[in-house]
């Protein structure tokens, strides 16, 4: 009888992992049958033929185009010399897809194992329920194959390496995260202004991220692109239109256009208020709430401040919403974990299928997502601020 616990919670596991190889199926079948369809890999692969060759990867293109640091051309080469299965469709692009979501869901064991083990948290389902509510978020991202599904599952597992204390392995996932998405450059410098012992370890991680590219075969054309790419870098961040999912965006579907001015200003406030956050979150948490605290606010500031946040890159908030709402439901706030997990839920809105004229992708583009941002970002708040445990007297 003793037993019977375990077997249990062995079932509920390979129930998660069930779901998610079902999810991977389903994404990767409409893929082979549709290889055309919402896709960045032709992009990837272009700009890593390209850098290889000596040709400028950069684009001129305001929206379409390699806008990313010279290093991920480079990483992106082994899935690059797989061979064709057809004439559209490529064996690495499905290696790619499975190395990516691999990693995102290797993210979120180790979310779990981090924030949702406690006894007073953790229930035979837990996982189950993680992964339930924060994989619909990748489903945009896995089926585009963009860099914001790994990027994001690095995020995680840096957090998970400051709650462990591992501070260099958590610099080589910033580092990493770094080298794969410019976006990178945000959890890596809130990490670093609050946890000092990642800083002499970030900087020698840097430092061989820089020089990586120039193990091409051409040094002088990687100098030149480093230059390419800061003017690639430059004329993206111009991108101020209505196309795009951040606050910004969610204002203008109200009616409220922001000068640019203002949203440079904006962002600013809130960096140094997010900031603030973290800095309460390391002063009033335990370390493993804390690092949980810090990298969730990476990830919700990115989503309503970068200019060029996309539906898909919600991809970066889905483990943060999921665990939070299980966080709050093992401790009986059931209204607040419901409200959690509807929102984590809702990050896959551009992923329902259309129904005959009826679409939800088009009903929420734009607005829907960036309010989740908003209201994660009040649970956020709630959550630094909750009241602390007094500890048993000895």
């Amino acid at each position: 009888m003793t037993t019977l616990p375990a077997q249990k919670s062995t079932c509920q596991r390979w129930a998660a992992w069930c779901f998610c190889l079902l999810i991977f199926t389903i994404i990767c079948t409409d893929v082979a049958i549709h290889p055309d369809k919402h896709n960045t890999w032709p992009t990837y692969r272009d700009a890593s033929t390209n850098w290889w060759a000596g040709k400028d990867p950069y684009s001129e293109n305001l929206h379409a185009g390699f806008f990313y640091f010279p290093q991920a051309a480079f990483l992106f080469t082994p899935f690059n010399t797989l061979p064709h299965l057809t004439d559209k469709l490529v064996l690495g692009e499905l290696v790619w897809r499975a190395f990516t979501f691999g990693l995102f869901l290797y993210a979120l064991h180790r979310l779990y194992l981090f924030f949702l083990s406690e006894k007073s948290l953790a229930r035979d389902c837990t996982f189950l329920f993680l992964a339930l509510l924060a994989v619909p978020s990748s489903f945009a991202s896995l089926r585009n194959a963009q860099f914001d599904l790994p990027l994001a599952a690095l995020v995680v597992l840096a957090t998970a390496e400051v709650a462990a204390e591992r501070w260099s392995v958590a610099a080589l996932w910033l580092c990493l995260a770094v080298a794969l998405k410019p976006l990178g450059v945000v959890p890596l410098l809130l990490f670093c202004a609050l946890y000092w012992r990642l800083i002499p370890r970030v900087l020698v991680g840097l430092v061989i991220v820089i020089a990586l590219p120039f193990l091409h075969w051409s040094p002088s054309f990687v100098a030149q692109e480093y230059r390419r790419c800061y003017e690639a870098l430059t004329l993206a961040s111009d991108a101020n239109e209505p196309r795009y999912s951040d606050l910004a965006a969610l204002l203008a579907h109200v009616g409220v256009i922001v000068p640019a001015i203002a949203k440079t200003i904006a962002r600013v406030i809130f960096a140094l208020a997010y900031l603030g956050l973290g800095a309460m979150a390391v002063r009033r948490l335990t370390l493993a709430q804390s690092a949980w605290a810090i990298g969730a606010l990476a990830a919700d500031y990115l989503m309503l401040f970068n200019p060029r946040t996309e539906t898909c890159s919600y991809v970066f908030l889905g483990p943060f919403v999921a665990s939070l709402a299980l966080y709050y439901s093992a401790q009986g706030r059931r209204w607040l974990a419901r409200g959690l997990g509807f929102a984590a839920v809702g990050l896959a809105c551009d992923a329902f299928p259309r129904l005959g004229s009826f679409s939800v992708h088009d009903l929420t583009d734009r607005w829907f997502k960036p309010l989740i941002a908003l209201f994660f970002l009040n649970a956020l708040i709630a959550f630094v601020f909750q009241p602390q445990r007094e500890e048993p007297a000895s």
